[in-house]
C-alpha cells in the first residue's frame, strides 16, 4: 500500500483529465482508504492505495509521508490520521 498525490493541474494540462479525482481513481482501478482534498496545492491526497499503482499516469505520484499525524490540521483530524496510520488493509 502507498499514499498518492493527485495533481489537478498536471492531470488537466498533460492529459486533459477533468473528471473528479475520486472518479479517476476508480477508473484506474485504484482503491484507497481515505482521500483528502488540498485546495491550496490543487491536489488530492489518497491514503493507503491498493490496485494498479505500477502503471500510473504522471499526475499521480507517491506521497512520502512517514506519519500522517504530522498533517493534522492540513485536511486531517486526529482520528483520521490515526486510522490511516493503523490501516491494515482489512475490509470492514
Amino acid at each position: 500500500m502507498m499514499h498518492l498525490r493527485f495533481s489537478l493541474i498536471d492531470a488537466f494540462i498533460e492529459h486533459k483529465e477533468d473528471a473528479h479525482p475520486q472518479e479517476v481513481m476508480r477508473a484506474l482501478g485504484i482503491t484507497y482508504q481515505h482521500s483528502t482534498p488540498q485546495s491550496m496545492g490543487n491536489q488530492w491526497w489518497f491514503w493507503n492505495c491498493e490496485g494498479n499503482t505500477v502503471d500510473m499516469p504522471s499526475y499521480l505520484t507517491p506521497l512520502n509521508i512517514d506519519d500522517p499525524k504530522r498533517l493534522i490540521g492540513f485536511g486531517l483530524n486526529a482520528d483520521q490520521a490515526e486510522m490511516i496510520k493503523n490501516y491494515t488493509g482489512e475490509k470492514l
